[in-house]
């Protein structure tokens, strides 16, 4: 060893001893999930969506936070919404002090939950205007329940999300994250009621949460836009590109959609370069996107992957519902990234510039071989449906109806 080395190292272990709070082991992480209805999606190892967020807002005994881009009921029947939406009521009138935080703009098209969460003692409804203040949408999807616990994911407070949808997202119970996510809320609750954002940091991890089945992981949080972050909290661009960089034998990717093409036309290849970077290396690229992605402004980006080798690409088009026709359902809504069955990424975000750099989206890094090996399963299910079609790199597509 050479002189002075072991002071350095000395020194470096102080620091750290100092600076990273000393986590327990106490945290859980689960991953939990919601598939479309009259289809084979359902995965037998993951709880379903209503009935996790059912259970957290029945334990919750003094606040619930939520932060969502939109609120959606069915106006024809009642739905599982509506049964989340009774217990928020429930929780409400013993005392339970409610927030809620959505997207300004979405908030005109659906306005009806939130005019009626906010009309109950002991809540109150704010909207961001991200468009004006960032160029983008409030799209992150999580709720704090008590300081303690915290539920986030692809899954929008919308009834179409909780049956016909195929979504994934985490419940955590761990103070010290639900700390982390809470200053994520006060920052976007002060902007939106017109007041500075706090100036205090936060540790945003690693934390390490045991999982359902005994053993621990680590998770990091990360947040974007990057000009609009709580200090302590990462930026997660950076780290997903790391991630992709670190893989030396597969890659999985899941989406609505993916994009590397700034608004301007202009080529955003972050995530794309390092995609084919690892493919050239012998990495094994799986892709799956909804048939949303076959509009023609995103269609000749995905076909120009699916024509490298070692990477595959496919769609996955959902039936329509016996019922009939609903508009913006019927679709794979997941956003996750498996490298090497061992780290994994779960967020709100897709994989286009706007989710990273004028949007709010939230997401996690996780280095942990068993929440890894779920979502590869997850990611699996969809491969191997007869809802999945392979990307043909020279076919000619048609865009999926979306609305009426």
């Amino acid at each position: 060893m050479e002189k002075g080395t072991g002071v350095l190292i000395w020194l470096t272990m102080v620091f750290f001893s100092i600076t990273i709070p000393k986590h327990t082991f106490s945290g859980t992480i689960e991953l939990v999930e919601s598939y479309p209805v009259e289809t084979s999606l359902d995965s037998p190892i993951l709880r379903d969506t209503h009935d996790v967020w059912r259970d957290m807002i029945q334990k919750a005994k003094s606040s619930i936070d939520i932060e969502t881009f939109y609120f959606s009921e069915d106006p024809q029947r009642r739905d599982r919404l509506d049964l989340v939406i009774d217990e928020l009521r429930s929780a409400v009138s013993r005392g339970v002090k409610l927030r809620t935080l959505s997207d300004t703009g979405f908030d005109e098209t659906y306005p009806s939950i939130r005019t009626r969460l906010d009309a109950l003692p002991h809540a109150e409804t704010r909207t961001l205007d991200v468009r004006t203040l960032w160029g983008g949408v409030l799209h992150a999807k999580y709720f704090i329940v008590d300081s303690h616990a915290v539920f986030v994911g692809s899954q929008n407070w919308d009834w179409r999300a909780l049956e016909h949808i195929r979504e994934l997202g985490v419940r955590i119970v761990d103070t010290h994250m639900a700390r982390a996510f809470g200053a994520i809320f006060r920052y976007d609750w002060a902007v939106a009621g017109n007041n500075e954002a706090p100036a205090d940091s936060v540790y945003a991890g690693p934390f390490m949460l045991e999982t359902m089945q005994g053993d621990t992981v680590s998770v990091r949080l990360a947040v974007s836009p990057h000009d609009a972050r709580p200090a302590g909290i990462p930026w997660d661009e950076p780290m997903i590109n790391s991630l992709l960089d670190a893989a030396t034998k597969t890659i999985r990717i899941h989406l609505l959609t993916y994009s590397p093409v700034n608004r301007d036309g202009s080529r955003y290849g972050h995530f794309d370069t390092a995609i084919r970077r690892a493919a050239a290396r012998g990495v094994d690229v799986r892709i799956i996107v909804s048939d949303w992605s076959k509009r023609s402004s995103i269609l000749p980006h995905i076909q120009s992957l699916s024509v490298l080798p070692g990477i595959h690409v496919r769609f996955t088009v959902i039936p329509e519902w016996s019922g009939g026709f609903i508009p913006y359902s019927r679709v794979e809504h997941p956003k996750y990234l498996v490298v090497d069955g061992t780290s994994c990424w779960i967020g709100t975000s897709n994989w286009n510039p706007g989710s990273f750099y004028t949007s709010r989206n939230i997401g996690l890094i996780i280095q942990g071989k068993t929440l890894a090996e779920q979502m590869a399963e997850f990611f699996d299910l969809s491969w191997n449906s007869r809802y999945a079609e392979p990307v043909d790199p020279c076919g000619e597509y048609t865009a999926p109806r979306r609305t009426d």
